[in-house]
């Protein structure tokens, strides 16, 4: 998963991105001729290894080319919108991921891109909005669920902000973040048992995990909290 960088520790956005990329398929509408269709293929492959690499303004320029070739081809926008999201340029990436969802309504990556780039922008109202309806589409969403529940803790909204939290781990038992956060949440509420557990269960698994930072950065929290 990839996160949104936070001013508290452990916090952060999930978006799920660089796992699960779909392959380079046709298109619904007006497929591409054969020549095109190799080379929108070809173009997108790169994109999506060059994505994986961090060579991000390599990966626009390839994706770029995907849908100069395949107008239709809404997976290109969509990663080209992530690539600049990661290049920190989140405005231009809201009109790729907008272009995405024109083209498919239940592109529920597209969704979670664009409620992440939406939170970066300050624009938390259209953030919730957009991890809404990818738990319309998916009830099954950990990031989305993780999301609102970030966003949710933000706002100062500590009840839902765990409500949510819950949700995520019980489809990711193992999501350190979820229980880091809920943690934060616990203690904001004046709950400072559950909080302490979920801290400690989110250290355990940041260490499980070779996340040695956030381990840390826990372990750090853990020693403010603790009487």
């Amino acid at each position: 998963m990839n996160y949104i960088h936070s001013s508290i520790a452990i916090l952060g956005i999930t978006s799920s991105v660089l796992s699960g990329i779909p392959v380079a398929v046709h298109a619904a509408q007006e497929a591409p001729t054969h020549i095109q269709q190799m080379n929108y293929q070809e173009y997108y492959s790169q994109g999506v290894q060059k994505l994986e690499q961090g060579n991000f303004n390599a990966a626009i320029e390839d994706f770029s080319r995907v849908v100069q070739l395949n107008p239709t081809y809404y997976e290109g926008f969509c990663l080209r919108g992530l690539a600049k999201s990661q290049l920190g340029d989140f405005k231009a990436a809201v009109i790729d991921f907008d272009q995405a969802l024109r083209l498919n309504p239940n592109h529920t990556d597209a969704y979670n891109s664009r409620g992440t780039a939406h939170a970066e922008l300050g624009s938390i109202q259209a953030a919730i909005t957009d991890f809404n309806q990818v738990i319309k589409i998916d009830p099954k969403s950990v990031d989305a669920y993780y999301n609102r529940g970030f966003l949710n803790y933000r706002q100062g909204n500590h009840k839902l902000a765990i409500a949510d939290f819950n949700q995520a781990l019980q489809i990711n038992p193992n999501l350190a973040d979820a229980y880091g956060n809920r943690g934060l949440a616990e203690y904001a509420l004046g709950d400072r048992k559950n909080a302490i557990n979920d801290l400690e269960q989110a250290a355990s698994l940041f260490q499980r995990q070779g996340d040695t930072l956030r381990y840390k950065q826990t372990q750090a929290l853990l020693e403010q909290i603790q009487p």
